[in-house]
């Protein structure tokens, strides 16, 4: 769950995005996994929902280390970037992200998805011949 003021709008780079609420200084805490507002599921657990709502996950949620998480917030709105303003620095397999500069109020909040979520990095591999 984001740990700082967000809002929903209009993104320029995919439909809808997040947007700093406040300013945020580099090194901030953004984003936390939080259990009771965000849900962490095991594979067997997503194989037993419906088909509605395993597609709904799959466009909305992440896939690390064999588990599928969804944020509960605003966190599903986030929006990929190749130079993002947020990331899982200075520890590379922390669940937190922060700000890795300066994010100024009403600025969208960014992430690259390939940092945490296995899909992203294997569809990146297969565009690069890595």
């Amino acid at each position: 769950m984001y740990l700082v003021k967000t809002y929903l709008d209009k993104s320029g780079i995919h439909g809808i995005g997040v947007f700093a609420g406040e300013d945020i200084s580099k090194g901030t805490v953004v984003w936390d996994f939080v259990e009771g507002i965000d849900r962490a599921y095991t594979q067997s657990e997503f194989d037993a929902l419906p088909a509605t709502a395993r597609s709904y996950l799959e466009f909305y949620a992440f896939w690390d280390k064999g588990m599928i998480y969804k944020c509960g917030d605003h966190g599903c709105y986030t929006n990929h970037s190749d130079a993002p303003n947020t990331g899982n620095w200075p520890e590379p397999d922390s669940m937190s992200e922060v700000a890795l500069r300066d994010i100024k109020k009403g600025e969208e909040i960014t992430s690259d998805y390939r940092t945490f979520d296995e899909p992203s990095r294997e569809n990146l591999q297969s565009v690069i011949g890595a």
